[in-house]
């Protein structure tokens, strides 16, 4: 597999900023933890598909807001300065060197707890809720 790292952790800094910014209310920690959370879940689907960070962001419906037309966040963009998506990117950037400890346990994937669990949620197994998101694996 063959990647250009900057671009994949810009991607994924903006797909976590778009995700899980609004996490964590004004509780910094647990901001920071939503955010490592879904930055953990790119990097451990693209382990396991051997596909880089932008290939798994940008696959059709897998993060709705880097994909789906109709989520509100497809086309939010950070403004500057913006010292949540500074912290994306020091996040993506220490996640994808595996400079940070995965505190997802090997997620793949994950759900907002706003909406039903998904179909898909029901064949795998949960490995922890970070402010109001599940995460998942596959079952083993």
């Amino acid at each position: 597999m063959t990647t250009w790292p900057q671009f994949d952790t810009a991607v994924g800094a903006l797909c976590s900023w778009r995700e899980a910014r609004g996490e964590g209310g004004g509780v910094m920690d647990l901001k920071r933890d939503a955010l490592r959370a879904v930055l953990h879940a790119i990097n451990n689907r693209s382990k396991k598909q051997g596909k880089s960070w932008a290939e798994i962001v940008y696959a059709r419906l897998q993060f709705s807001s880097m994909t789906y037309g109709q989520d509100p966040q497809l086309c939010n963009v950070p403004h500057f300065p913006d010292p949540i998506f500074d912290m994306c990117r020091e996040l993506a950037d220490a996640v994808y060197a595996g400079q940070d400890a995965d505190l997802t346990n090997g997620a793949t994937h994950y759900f907002a707890d706003s909406i039903p669990m998904p179909e898909w949620a029901k064949t795998m197994t949960e490995t922890v809720k970070i402010c109001n998101q599940t995460f998942f694996k596959e079952a083993a």
